[in-house]
């Protein structure tokens, strides 16, 4: 969990191009990834990491970041098939955000993937505000939208930092897969 003062210069952050965010006290954003995976010789495993949507087999990762494009909360290495909610549950990432909420107040902006919950710690963006009949509203969902794009921008350079990341990586029952990714978020937050 970050300390008051890394919690408030988020917020100082986002508040510089986000007014209406800084007001909900918004300190980051969340989003998920997949990473292809080699294909297996067990059909069980490889059921597992197949995602019939992309037709192909991968990894599901979940990645929270700092309005600075660091990653501040993660969960990795999940098959293929869960889905950006689940992977967020699982890894408890949804714990530590509500953490942030009862201690700063602070809430984390999400895209429409995770918009099954309805949580106080979430803001939801979207391309159509259908619940917003005042300025005030479309504004606030406006900011959302446009500050989503530090996550989608922070996954084109994760990628883009690693560009074999573009290949699919070998299927290892032994943990290897989750230690490459987890150095490869080091070596990114320390580039950042």
């Amino acid at each position: 969990m970050p300390t008051k003062d890394e919690f408030d210069s988020f917020v100082a952050f986002v508040g510089k191009k986000y007014p209406r965010l800084a007001q909900k006290k918004v300190h980051g954003t969340m989003d998920g990834i997949k990473l292809y995976l080699q294909q297996t010789g067990d059909v069980k495993i490889q059921e597992c990491f197949y995602n019939g949507w992309r037709h192909d087999h991968y990894v599901t990762n979940a990645f929270m970041f700092t309005p600075v494009g660091m990653i501040r909360l993660m969960v990795i290495n999940l098959p293929g098939d869960t889905h950006d909610l689940t992977a967020a549950n699982y890894g408890i990432i949804y714990k530590k955000l509500e953490g942030f909420f009862k201690k700063y107040s602070g809430k984390c902006v999400v895209d429409f993937s995770f918009s099954l919950l309805r949580r106080s710690y979430l803001l939801k963006s979207s391309r159509i505000d259908v619940t917003s009949e005042d300025a005030y509203g479309m504004m606030l969902n406006a900011e959302a939208t446009s500050m989503k794009q530090v996550a989608e921008q922070g996954m084109h350079r994760f990628q883009g930092s690693f560009p074999h990341m573009k290949d699919h990586l070998v299927y290892k029952k032994n943990g290897e897969r989750k230690r490459i990714i987890q150095l490869k978020v080091m070596l990114y937050n320390a580039r950042s």
